[in-house]
């Protein structure tokens, strides 16, 4: 996965869906549908809104680029609730790089 395809992958899962939801993306035990349920559910996303999220973020964990994905949402400041997210994602990478 090339750093652009990375950037439209996260555009079109929303950067603060990907840190908000990245557990249950990465967590191979859960099926797509579940966690598209979930969206659903929680953001009250359509179903091909909420299929497409779950896809690009489990390609982008697949394609070992998570890490990368993390950095990018904390450097990407112009995302509602920045603090937050970025604090998510910071805590998140921490975790993964142990």
């Amino acid at each position: 996965m090339t750093d652009d395809q990375l950037e439209r992958s996260l555009r079109s899962i929303g950067k603060g869906c990907f840190v908000e939801y990245f557990c249950q993306f990465a967590d191979l035990n859960l099926c797509n549908s579940d966690v598209t349920e979930l969206l659903m559910r929680q953001e009250g996303y359509t179903e091909n809104g909420s299929r497409t999220r779950v896809s690009q973020a489990r390609r982008i964990i697949r394609s070992g680029r998570a890490e990368d994905a993390l950095r990018n949402v904390i450097q990407s400041d112009r995302i509602p609730n920045y603090a937050r997210i970025a604090a998510k994602a910071r805590g998140l990478l921490s975790r993964s790089m142990r």
